[in-house]
């Protein structure tokens, strides 16, 4: 009793060791490390990045930093985004994941928030792309003392004006401009693109959302005119046009707007000739001459308002497929102005009945896409409290184990209890059992049987505790095929008196397999299975595997080289012979620790082959011979023969 006693309690000490102390590398340190490979990976364009980053998911410090696994995984996310959008969604949410644990690091936030939304973007999921944009402009605009790269958040407030602008978000969008602006001009004055970026979709947000004053817009003009200037870039003079177009509008100067309307138009066509499948080319064009013909219907000037929509669906025609509901939406709007104007009421409301249409598929369009992107979000978002709770529990767990040791003796205790008193049990159970008839001992016999299961479960999941400690994910995953096998088979035969001999042989080579994998391959086994049929001769269940497992232990534990384990069946008259050896030092030279272990199993073993012998009334017995060149037992079994 009191080794096995001593036997559990030095288990449970074992299982319940502290964990080994996080790395002592700070998570600061760390991520400015990365960030510095990552400037120096940005001026050698030989380095494949994906490879180079994918191999840093391995290394011991980053693996156990959060913030700097976040990093990585962004990292290879950007890498990843135009080649393989699935596989950087994945990695950009896993960074999410990761990042979102974390109180602090709002840099890092900022940029995995960005390149989030950047991802949407290319899976074509607007409101993700905006919620993720938001964001990331929010930790900026809340956050001055983040030391990103004024560049980062310049693109990152202006990549969430303007879709916040696309929402009719107008205020935030002009803040989120402004702030970009601000930003732009503590830097060189290079970035002539962001500013004219910064500047137009400024423009765009106060004309559209009606929160301008004319001064204001004709600043930003001359600053847009500046700007474009400087660079020569026709697209940017396209858009200069374009907004100077939409101010004479605003102002009601027509004839003015018409003027600069005509050249963005001239520019829009030469470029669809150019590109005529090229989708903006046709975009442009197409908004263009819907644009003018308002305009045209304003001037009353009916014969070119006709000429651009006549332009308008001959593309619209051509290419329909290219073509947005809500760009039909504005062609429709100004056909509908152009027949109401020239008093063709029917037309006018055809145009209107469509007109309605088309918005209401708008709208419901957008709220089906609206609902199943943040469904998505949301989804991700209640994943990441479930494991932000575990993790909460886990580490509240850890530091009382660690701070309170007294609390692993406690639990001993009362498991030693609990092993004392059903011990106690068993033996009160097995005396009663003694004292009634055949059917009592065969129940006896397969509450024998069932004590054996444990011991042998206990020690191969201490095994795959082990695997899985040291992260051997393979090993894990073959031990843990290779014994469900067993146990479905030792469960199997569990429940029979007697199984066929071949059965419990397929059983005992799964078994010395999966111990070979638990002890690495550090012994080899054969068994030798008589010439007949091993099918018609029945055995007790699981009477040779506890002797199989002493082989084992004695071995390998005691031998230098390789071990070998022989298996051996001779079958005789209503009797079968198994005998088991060993290449080992013997039991002479084992401590005592271990020839206690034997005990357990070989105790039950013999037990069992006591009732056998006395339900049978025939010999059942086990002869131990020990050396120190090995161990050899031969057990003598009574056997069944199903041709008899």
């Amino acid at each position: 009793m009191n080794r096995v006693v001593l036997f559990f309690l030095t288990l449970l000490v074992i299982s319940c060791q502290s964990k080994p102390e996080s790395a002592s590398i700070p998570p600061e340190e760390l991520l400015k490390r990365l960030e510095v490979i990552n400037d120096s990976l940005d001026q050698n364009k030989q380095v494949d990045k994906l490879v180079f980053w994918a191999s840093k998911l391995k290394q011991k410090d980053f693996a156990e930093s959060s913030p700097s696994l976040a990093f990585i995984h962004y990292q290879i996310a950007k890498n990843l985004a135009k080649v393989n959008t699935d596989s950087a969604k994945y990695h950009i949410n896993i960074a999410l994941d990761l990042i979102e644990r974390e109180k602090e690091f709002n840099e890092l936030k900022f940029t995995i928030y960005n390149g989030a939304g950047l991802i949407s973007e290319l899976e074509d999921k607007f409101y993700q792309a905006v919620y993720y944009f938001n964001k990331s402009a929010a930790i900026i605009m809340n956050d001055d003392s983040l030391q990103s790269k004024p560049l980062s958040k310049v693109i990152c407030l202006l990549n969430a004006a303007q879709d916040n602008k696309k929402l009719n978000q107008y205020q935030k969008a002009v803040q989120q401009n402004q702030l970009a602006l601000k930003l732009l001009k503590k830097l060189p004055n290079n970035h002539y693109n962001y500013y004219f970026r910064a500047y137009s979709q400024l423009f765009t947000s106060c004309a559209e959302g009606g929160i301008y004053n004319k001064d204001s817009l004709l600043v930003y003009l001359k600053e847009l005119r500046n700007t474009s200037e400087k660079t020569k870039d026709l697209m940017q003079i396209r858009f200069t046009n374009e907004n100077t177009a939409t101010y004479y509008s605003l102002t009601n100067q027509h004839d003015a707007a018409i003027r600069y309307y005509n050249l963005v138009k001239e520019y829009d066509t030469e470029n669809l000739l150019a590109n005529p499948e090229k989708q903006n080319a046709v975009r442009n064009t197409y908004i263009t001459l819907a644009n003018l013909t308002g305009l045209y219907v304003q001037a009353r000037q009916f014969s070119e308002a006709a000429r651009s929509i006549k332009d308008a669906d001959k593309i619209e025609d051509q290419h329909l497929h290219v073509l947005s509901s809500y760009e039909k939406c504005l062609n429709k709007q100004a056909k509908m102005h152009y027949y109401f104007a020239i008093g063709d009421n029917i037309s006018a409301q055809k145009e209107a009945d469509e007109l309605s249409e088309l918005k209401d598929n708008i709208l419901r369009n957008s709220g089906i896409q609206a609902t199943e992107e943040m469904a998505t979000i949301y989804q991700l978002q209640s994943k990441d409290r479930s494991i932000h709770s575990l993790n909460r529990t886990i580490d509240y767990t850890t530091q009382r184990l660690e701070n309170n040791k007294l609390l692993l003796f406690i639990i001993g205790l009362l498991a030693l209890l609990a092993i004392s008193w059903a011990i106690l049990l068993y033996f009160i159970q097995r005396q009663k059992r003694q004292k009634q008839e055949k059917e009592k001992i065969l129940l006896q016999q397969q509450l024998l049987r069932t004590q054996m299961e444990p011991h042998f479960i206990f020690n191969t999941l201490s095994a795959l505790q082990s695997f899985i400690r040291f992260d051997e994910k393979e090993k894990s995953i073959k031990y843990l095929n290779q014994f469900s096998k067993l146990l479905r088979s030792s469960l199997e035969l569990s429940r029979k008196n007697y199984v066929p001999l071949d059965e419990e042989l397929d059983a005992i080579e799964n078994y010395l397999s999966l111990q070979q994998m638990r002890f690495e391959y550090t012994f080899g086994y054969e068994i030798a299975a008589p010439d007949t049929d091993t099918s018609a001769l029945l055995i007790p269940p699981m009477l040779i595997q506890p002797f199989v497992e002493n082989a084992i232990i004695h071995g390998i534990g005691n031998h230098s080289d390789k071990g070998l384990i022989s298996l051996e069946i001779f079958p005789q008259e209503n009797q079968l012979l198994v005998k088991i050896t060993d290449n080992g030092k013997g039991y002479g030279n084992t401590s005592n620790a271990k020839v206690n272990h034997q005990s357990l199993s070989g105790t039950i073993a013999k037990e069992r082959l006591e009732i056998l012998a006395k339900e049978n009334k025939m010999k059942a017995n086990i002869e131990i011979t020990s050396s120190d060149r090995g161990t050899s037992v031969l057990l003598t079994l009574p056997v069944k023969n199903l041709g008899h």
